[in-house]
C-alpha cells in the first residue's frame, strides 16, 4: 500500500438516517444513523478525524444606511453545536484507512430546550434551521476536506410544554363586556383550537359581527416580526346581534402552514 499523501479522498460521502421515511424528529427523541465512505483508491487514506455535528442555526438579516444609500446583510448564528468524533486514532493521532467500503455510526439526543425548526414567514425574513454535518478531516493540511451537510426538522415535543388554561377579558364603551376562555395554551397546525366564549351586552348594543385572527409575534435576533392569519370573519355567525347575553364553544381551525412558536 501507499501512503496517504498519495491518494485523493474522492467525495463520495454520504449520511444515512435510521429512520428513513421519518419526515421530523421531536425532542426527546433520538437522531440516529450511520457515515458511509468508499476508499475506491489503491492506495491507504490518513486522516485527523471523521466527524458528525448537529448544528442549529438561526438567520437573520439587518438592512444598514450610511450617505443615504441602503444595503443588507445576512447573519448567521449558530445557537446550538454537538460534535460527536466516530474514529479513534493510532499513536500518532492518524487513521489509516486502506481501500474498501467504511460505515460510522452515530447518535444524537435532542434535548428539550431546543427551540423548534422556523419556517420564514416571509421573504428575507428571519428563520431557525438545523443541520447535520459529516466531515472527514484529512491530516494532510495542503488538502481538501469532505464536508456533507444534510438539514433536519425538529419539533417540540407536546412532553415538555408547559400546558395552561388562557383567559381574556374586555369591555368596550358601550358595556359591551366580552370573557374568553381557552382551556390550553398549546394549538397545532391543521388542527382546530378550542374556546369559550361568554359575552354580556346589558344596554343590548347592537353588535354587528364577532371575528377572530391569529396574530403571531416573533422576535429571533435583532429582528422583531408580526404576522396576523384571518381565522374566523364571523366566528358563529352572528349580525347584528343584540341580545343582553351570549355563550357558546368555538372551534376554529389553523392553517397548515401557520409556523411554529417557541418562548
Amino acid at each position: 500500500m501507499g501512503s496517504g499523501n498519495s491518494t485523493s479522498i474522492g467525495t463520495n460521502l454520504s449520511l444515512q438516517f435510521s429512520e428513513k421515511t421519518k419526515k421530523f424528529y421531536r425532542t426527546d427523541e433520538i437522531v440516529s444513523g450511520t457515515i458511509e465512505w468508499s476508499n475506491d483508491g489503491d492506495s491507504d487514506v490518513t486522516l485527523k478525524s471523521i466527524t458528525v455535528e448537529l448544528v442549529g442555526e438561526l438567520v437573520y438579516r439587518i438592512d444598514k444606511r450610511s450617505n443615504k444609500q441602503r444595503s443588507s446583510a445576512t447573519h448567521r448564528m449558530t445557537f446550538f453545536t454537538k460534535i460527536l468524533n466516530l474514529c479513534s486514532t493510532d499513536n500518532e493521532n492518524k487513521i489509516i484507512l486502506t481501500p474498501g467500503n467504511y460505515s460510522w455510526s452515530f447518535s444524537f439526543d435532542l434535548d428539550n430546550s431546543l427551540p423548534p425548526t422556523m419556517k420564514q414567514i416571509h421573504y428575507q425574513g428571519p428563520y431557525i434551521h438545523y443541520f447535520l454535518c459529516a466531515r472527514l478531516e484529512q491530516s494532510d493540511l495542503l488538502k481538501k476536506n469532505i464536508t456533507e451537510r444534510y438539514p433536519i426538522i425538529i419539533q417540540q415535543s407536546s412532553t415538555s410544554l408547559r400546558l395552561t388554561h388562557l383567559e381574556v377579558q374586555d369591555e368596550n364603551r358601550n358595556g359591551v363586556h366580552m370573557h374568553v376562555f381557552c382551556h390550553k395554551n398549546v394549538a397545532v397546525a391543521g388542527e382546530r383550537l378550542s374556546l369559550q366564549l361568554n359575552l354580556e351586552n346589558p344596554n343590548q348594543k347592537i353588535i354587528h359581527r364577532i371575528s377572530a385572527k391569529l396574530i403571531q409575534e416573533r422576535i429571533l435576533g435583532s429582528t422583531k416580526e408580526k404576522n396576523v392569519i384571518p381565522l374566523a370573519k364571523n366566528l358563529i355567525n352572528v349580525y347584528n346581534f343584540q341580545e343582553e347575553y351570549l355563550y357558546d364553544d368555538i372551534k376554529l381551525l389553523l392553517p397548515k402552514n401557520t409556523v411554529a412558536s417557541f418562548s
